[in-house]
């Protein structure tokens, strides 16, 4: 005579709370938050792009003191901001206590490619593709 037994199994409890994301499922979003911190005093280099001109190599060398170089802009044109060889932001020339400075009119918008990978699962299909 054949017999057939049934096992029990008993459920794996886990110690996230109902409704919470997996483990698995927000580890990468977890570790972001927690290096953000971190990161914050991190100082970056900035720069502030006015305009643009292309010059030949024999009129760079002809510049001296009090010559003047004619960018590509006007006096209305907004400035980029730039970090990182990004734009992040645009805005105009101001002075403050006699120094320039610059008054943000405009935060960069995030690409479209960027603004698609929502989740985990799209950033490492990402990143082995770069690979």
């Amino acid at each position: 005579m054949n017999e057939i037994t049934q096992e029990t199994v008993a459920p794996v409890q886990t110690d996230v709370p109902a409704g919470a994301a997996k483990p698995f499922e927000s580890s990468l979003t977890s570790s972001i938050l927690s290096a953000a911190p971190l990161l914050m005093d991190v100082k970056l280099p900035m720069r502030v792009r006015m305009g643009r001109s292309k010059l030949s190599l024999r009129a760079i060398t002809q510049l001296g003191s009090g010559s003047v170089v004619e960018l590509d802009c006007s006096v209305n044109h907004p400035v980029e901001v730039v970090v990182n060889d990004r734009v992040i932001a645009e805005g105009e020339i101001v002075i403050v206590g006699g120094n320039y400075g610059v008054r943000i009119t405009q935060i960069a918008g995030v690409p479209q490619a960027e603004a698609q990978l929502g989740t985990e699962h799209d950033l490492r299909n990402l990143s082995d593709k770069l690979k």
